[in-house]
């Protein structure tokens, strides 16, 4: 199974998520069965870097199978048997 690390730039300001370890030479975002299945999976924690995110150093030329870049963040909280989207349980947003 790939896993991935949450990085954030203070340069820009911008979160992005890179694979850390694959399960495989060559598979990532767009190739392993990991992503992509629909099941909740534990959160990467957040690691502050100095440097732009991948998207403002080489636009368009980053890695799209080993790096996503993260548009929009939403906490919220569940109430359920667990956070996929298959369990029973209940969202919460405060809006």
């Amino acid at each position: 199974m790939c896993t991935s690390a949450h990085f954030r730039s203070r340069a820009c300001g911008h979160h992005w998520l890179q694979i850390a370890t694959a399960c495989y030479p060559g598979l990532g975002f767009n190739t392993c069965d990991t992503f992509g299945d629909g099941v909740a999976r534990e959160e990467s924690p957040v690691v502050a870097v100095d440097t732009l995110c991948p998207a403002c150093l080489r636009p368009g030329l980053y890695d799209k199978n080993t790096t996503r870049m993260i548009l929009d963040i939403k906490n919220r909280c569940r109430w359920g048997l667990g956070p996929d989207k298959r369990d029973f349980g209940v969202d919460c947003c405060v809006m």
